[in-house]
C-alpha cells in the first residue's frame, strides 16, 4: 500500500510538472515564436527564446523553493519577499545580458532606437520585463495556492471516507449483538414452553450465526439477504403459537445477485415479532421496482405500543442508510390506528460495481 502511494505521489508531480510547462510554453514561448516567425535575423530568435527561458525559470524556482521554504511557513512574510526581490534583481541581469549579447552581435540601425532614445527604451524594457517576471511569480504562487487546497480537499475526502467506514463498522458490529440478544431472548421463552422447539430454534439460530459471524460483509446479494430474512423468520414462528398469522412474500425474480447492505431488513422484521398482536395477519413483504429493493412491514400493535421504536435498532438503521446512502434511500415508520407500518427503499447496486472497501 505504501509502495503504491508513493509511485501515486511520484506520477502526481510528474503530471503537474508538465501541465505547469505547458502553461509557461504557451503563455511565454509560443507568442515569441509567433511573433518572430518567418524573420530572417536569427538574433531576434535568440533573444526571444532566451528571455522565455527565464521566465520559465524564474516560474519553476518561485514554485518549487521560494513559495515552499518561506510563504508556506508562518511569519516568513518578509523573507519570502526578500527571495521575490532577489528573484527580479536576478531576471533582470540575466535578461540584461542577453539583450546585451544581442545588441552586440547585430548591426543598429533599423533594430535598435538611436542614443537619444536608449534612457526611455531601457526604462521601458526594465518596467515590462519586471511586469512580466512579477506575472510569472504570481501565477507560480497561484497555482501552488490552488495545489495546497486541492490536497487538504483530498485530504478531506479520504479522512471522511475513513471516519464513514469506522462508523459502519461500529454500526454493524453494533447490530450483530443486538440481533443475538433479541435471539436469545426468544430462544430463552420456548425453553419452558417447549424444549423441542427450543432445539429446533437453537439449530435455525445456528444457520444465522453462520451469516452474521462468518459470511458477513458489508453488501451481499438481495438473494442472500432474502434467505437470511426467512430463516430468521421461520426461527421466530417457533416461539409463537401455531394460530399466528405471518404474510411473508418475497419477489426478487431478476434482481438476486444484486446487492444490499448486510442485515439490512433484520430490524425491521425484530419490530414485528416485538410489537405484534397475531390475532390480526403480521404482513412482512421484499420485493423490487424500479431497480430498488421495497421492504414493508404492517401488524396490528399490541397492548399500550404506540410507537414502532425498537432501542438502538431504528436509530442504527437509520444511521447506516445515511452513511451508505445520503438522500437516495426512503424509510418511514409509522403507528397510528393501531398499526404499525414502516415501508424502507434502497437502490440496488450491481456486484462487479460494488465498492470493495466497504465490503471487507
Amino acid at each position: 500500500m505504501s509502495e503504491d502511494l508513493h509511485a501515486n505521489s511520484r506520477r502526481r508531480k510528474v503530471v503537474i510538472f508538465v501541465i505547469h510547462l505547458l502553461c509557461l510554453v504557451i503563455l511565454f514561448v509560443l507568442p515569441e515564436v509567433l511573433f518572430n516567425y518567418g524573420r530572417p535575423d536569427s538574433h531576434f530568435s535568440v533573444m526571444a527564446y532566451g528571455k522565455a527561458t527565464v521566465f520559465v525559470l524564474a516560474f519553476y524556482i518561485e514554485y518549487y523553493l521560494i513559495i515552499p521554504i518561506s510563504y508556506v511557513r508562518k511569519n516568513k512574510a518578509l523573507p519570502f519577499i526578500g527571495y521575490n526581490i532577489l528573484l527580479i534583481l536576478a531576471g533582470e541581469l540575466v535578461l540584461f545580458l542577453i539583450i546585451s549579447w544581442v545588441k552586440a552581435h547585430m548591426p543598429f540601425g533599423n533594430n535598435f532606437p538611436g542614443p537619444h532614445q536608449v534612457f526611455v527604451h531601457q526604462i521601458s524594457v526594465i518596467i515590462k520585463d519586471v511586469g512580466m517576471l512579477i506575472l510569472t511569480m504570481a501565477l507560480a504562487l497561484a497555482l501552488k495556492i490552488t495545489d495546497n487546497w486541492l490536497k487538504i480537499e483530498a485530504r478531506s475526502r479520504e479522512e471522511e471516507t475513513v471516519r464513514k467506514k469506522q462508523e459502519l463498522d461500529g454500526l454493524r458490529n453494533q447490530l450483530n449483538p443486538h440481533f443475538l440478544f433479541n435471539t436469545l431472548n426468544s430462544i430463552y421463552a420456548l425453553i419452558d414452553i417447549s424444549p423441542s422447539r427450543a432445539q429446533g430454534a437453537v439449530h435455525e439460530l445456528s444457520k444465522l450465526l453462520r451469516h452474521v459471524l462468518y459470511d458477513n460483509p458489508a453488501f451481499v446479494s438481495l438473494a442472500s439477504e432474502a434467505e437470511f430474512m426467512e430463516n430468521y423468520v421461520k426461527l421466530q414462528r417457533l416461539r409463537l403459537t401455531d394460530s399466528a398469522k405471518i404474510q411473508l412474500e418475497v419477489n426478487i425474480s431478476g434482481f438476486s445477485e444484486s446487492l444490499v447492505p448486510s442485515m439490512l431488513f433484520v430490524t425491521l422484521i425484530e419490530n414485528v415479532f416485538k410489537h405484534a398482536d397475531f390475532t390480526m395477519p403480521a404482513k412482512i413483504s421484499l420485493k423490487v421496482e424500479d431497480n430498488c429493493a421495497i421492504f414493508a412491514t404492517e401488524n396490528k400493535s399490541r397492548g399500550n405500543a404506540t410507537s414502532p421504536s425498537s432501542g438502538i435498532g431504528l436509530d442504527n438503521l437509520t444511521r447506516r442508510l445515511a452513511l451508505l446512502y445520503g438522500k437516495d434511500a426512503y424509510f418511514n415508520a409509522d403507528a397510528s390506528g393501531g398499526r404499525f407500518i414502516t415501508r424502507l427503499v434502497v437502490p440496488l447496486t450491481k456486484n462487479e460495481n460494488t465498492d470493495k472497501t466497504l465490503r471487507n
